[in-house]
């Protein structure tokens, strides 16, 4: 009798996980045949293939230009427009403690630029898939101005250069030690952002003080209030930097096509001091063809930006 009914419960308990494991199946098979998932299984079909041709292709590295070598030194570079008075003040008096020679580069007024010449810089098509909106005129004038300021400090003979936009705040004691051990570890960066918006985990590269990590982002970076490059990864930008095709930190960032080592300091070093900006605000198209291509572009840059964090 006990074993009758063992065998009994041991055939109703099979039934039972049999029946929750067909109703589990049918609902993966419903889930993923819902157009959320169809479209995802698309993106990252496009992933795939988009990585296999970067490891298939010739491996791009940075460009073989003859930058010189630098004497060693390094150059700050604020960026400031004309009118904006009260952000230089603001800046110079960090700058001053910070105790490394600066220049300031006369930002580019981007609405003072005639159409002709916009148009000509613009490559509106691959904007406004990437940027899901048109570009704006003080977004136009950024990017000329972190583009001047590349090829001046490559007029220089400094090896490296510290960029700041003028809303930039920061700690100069902090920041001064930061950027030394940057300078004693310069094997493991071309390009450091010292002001990251929205981080993410990022992989751990090197400690560089006690509170402050080198870290190789996982994910894409927005915010070019602060960083710090070589004469090598100048020179990348600068070869590619026209015609324009994104906002200037989404550009950078794209290291897959500029060959250089994309680093952030985390948690960040540099922050904001003004809630304002002159380059302006855009909103983002609705329209259904330029959600989804922002979509696919996004993804696609978030995966390779994951696989740049293990490459280099």
């Amino acid at each position: 009798m006990i074993q009758e009914n063992l065998k009994n419960s041991l055939i109703t308990d099979t039934l039972y996980d049999v029946r929750k494991y067909n109703t589990r199946f049918e609902r993966t098979v419903t889930k993923f045949f819902t157009v959320r998932y169809i479209v995802k299984a698309l993106l990252t079909t496009i992933g795939v293939i988009f990585i296999a041709f970067t490891f298939i292709l010739p491996h791009k590295h940075l460009p073989k230009v003859d930058t010189g070598e630098g004497d060693g030194s390094i150059q700050v570079y604020y960026i400031n427009l004309d009118k904006a008075e009260e952000r230089r003040k603001a800046i110079t008096p960090q700058l001053d403690e910070l105790g490394i020679p600066y220049q300031r580069i006369v930002a580019v007024y981007g609405k003072g630029l005639p159409q002709e010449e916009k148009d000509k810089l613009v490559n509106k098509t691959r904007f406004k898939l990437f940027m899901q909106r048109e570009v704006l005129d003080g977004e136009i004038g950024c990017y000329l101005s972190h583009l001047n300021t590349w090829k001046e400090f490559l007029k220089s003979k400094a090896s490296y250069a510290l960029i700041f936009e003028d809303d930039a705040s920061f700690n100069p004691n902090e920041l001064r030690q930061v950027v030394d051990k940057l300078i004693a570890n310069n094997d493991k960066w071309d390009y450091v952002n010292l002001s990251p918006f929205r981080p993410g985990n990022g992989r751990v590269i090197t400690k560089l003080t006690q509170h402050y990590e080198l870290q190789a982002p996982r994910r894409r970076m927005w915010c070019n209030a602060c960083y710090l490059i070589n004469r090598a990864a100048a020179a990348s930008l600068i070869k590619h930097a026209l015609p324009i095709r994104a906002a200037v930190d989404q550009y950078a960032h794209r290291t897959w096509e500029l060959g250089y080592k994309y680093r952030m300091v985390f948690p960040k070093v540099v922050d904001y001091n003004f809630g304002n900006t002159y380059i302006g605000n855009g909103g983002y198209s609705e329209k259904w063809y330029l959600r989804l291509t922002n979509k696919v572009f996004r993804d696609l840059s978030n995966f390779m930006c994951f696989v740049m964090a293990y490459m280099r």
